[in-house]
């Protein structure tokens, strides 16, 4: 069994023969399993040099270190301006010029829609503008996210007609302790209009991975609902990862989860190694875990080498009922 279909049998619930890994998506990564990649189109991330993105906003370049530039300039934090603004072209060809490159059919190929509704429109707007805006003029934050939807909806059927595997969307709604904006504001403005770009792939048959930060729990049944495959991260010290396996499981995949606050980028390699058997012993069990990090800062190689050569080890099916014992012990040699 390949890796790719490996995977695939790890979302759908289907005797995978071990748990899949990854650690920054990047071919030639060593500490990668490489099972599946990400393809944004052109301006789909901010540039990490900074300046002036496909969408009309100003960043500046950031720290090395840091995950995103960060913003300057929100071009609508007048709503006002929405009428009359000039939104990014979906069917100009240089934006799938990068996926086209980079296409790897070996790998599960996911068409990646970066900063997908409620982090665009606050990218645009200001993230406080957005979220009083939602209160004060609910009508004008529709129709910037409907403009929103209507660009993504019509990418996400280029990336179909190029043959990609699914879809990858990120769009963060929670915080450390709880959701940025309350379960029901997710559901009247956002769900609906996630759900009719998620449509786009699952009408024909293909994957939805969706990556949120922070803590989701609340919205998880809701995007089981809207037909997410997989969740990522599963953040570790914002959610209850035990309990997200045990009520939903069975229904919804997990990829991620490794804590990357402290232990993949500042602790050990011996607490490494010890979260890792507990990931796979906590969110493996049954199937439908992909280990990972729970986000992309750089981690000290010798973290990398241990969550890898761990998981390698110790991810197969069927997986070992000790492990939880081998991750106390691990935790002993510190």
């Amino acid at each position: 069994m390949d890796r790719k279909e490996n995977l695939i049998r790890v979302i759908t619930f289907n005797h995978s023969d071990h748990v899949p890994w990854f650690l920054t998506m990047k071919s030639d990564d060593p500490y990668d399993e490489g099972s599946f990649q990400r393809l944004p189109y052109e301006g789909a991330f901010p540039p990490r040099e900074g300046g002036r993105d496909v969408w009309g906003v100003e960043w500046q370049a950031s720290d090395a270190r840091l995950m995103l530039p960060y913003p300057l300039k929100h071009p609508l934090a007048d709503l006002t301006a929405l009428d009359d603004y000039p939104w990014p072209d979906p069917d100009d060809p240089r934006l799938l010029e990068p996926v086209r490159r980079e296409m790897d059919p070996s790998r599960l190929m996911l068409g990646t829609h970066g900063l997908t509704l409620m982090e665009r429109a606050h990218s645009l707007m200001g993230m406080d503008n957005l979220f009083l805006a939602l209160m004060a003029d609910p009508n004008r934050v529709k129709l910037l996210l409907r403009k929103i939807t209507d660009f993504q909806i019509r990418t996400a059927q280029h990336f179909v007609r190029l043959g990609v595997d699914g879809g990858w969307f990120s769009d963060d709604y929670g915080s450390q302790s709880s959701m940025l904006i309350s379960p029901a504001t997710f559901r009247e403005f956002f769900k609906p209009l996630l759900a009719e770009i998620i449509q786009v792939y699952k009408r024909v048959g293909l994957f939805v991975f969706f990556h949120s930060c922070g803590h989701v729990e609340p919205i998880v049944p809701d995007l089981i609902e809207i037909g997410v495959d997989v969740l990522h991260p599963a953040q570790k010290r914002a959610n209850d990862q035990v309990g997200l396996k045990r009520e939903y499981g069975d229904q919804i995949a997990f990829a991620g989860g490794m804590d990357t606050q402290y232990t993949l980028t500042l602790g050990t390699p011996e607490e490494v190694r010890a979260e890792a058997l507990e990931q796979i012993a906590v969110l493996g069990q049954g199937g439908g875990y992909i280990a990972g990090p729970e986000n992309w800062p750089p981690f000290p190689p010798e973290n990398a080498k241990a969550f890898a050569t761990v998981v390698s080890k110790y991810g197969k099916y069927p997986l070992r009922t000790d492990l939880l014992d081998l991750a106390q012990k691990e935790e002993g040699t510190r």
